[in-house]
């Protein structure tokens, strides 16, 4: 099996108050998702905490870890 991603990193980011998933394939970091999280809990948005969000954004990314690419078919036929 290959593995599909080679690291993954996850980024606080304060202003916007969203943890963002980060996968690396080589040279280039490309983003997969974002978790946000509630400032202020007077005016609930998103239902969740920031220590939700933390958790859910650092399991999204250890589980893209054991992301495996296990069968591939491809229909080019060369001559």
């Amino acid at each position: 099996m290959k593995p599909l991603y080679k690291s993954t990193k996850v980024i606080y980011d304060a202003h916007l108050h969203q943890f963002d998933v980060y996968y690396r394939n080589w040279f280039f970091w490309h983003f997969d998702s974002c978790y946000k999280f509630d400032a202020d809990p007077k005016y609930v948005t998103h239902y969740c905490t920031e220590e939700q969000a933390k958790e859910r954004a650092i399991k999204r990314a250890s589980d893209m870890l054991g992301t495996a690419e296990v069968w591939k078919q491809s229909q080019v036929q060369y001559p």
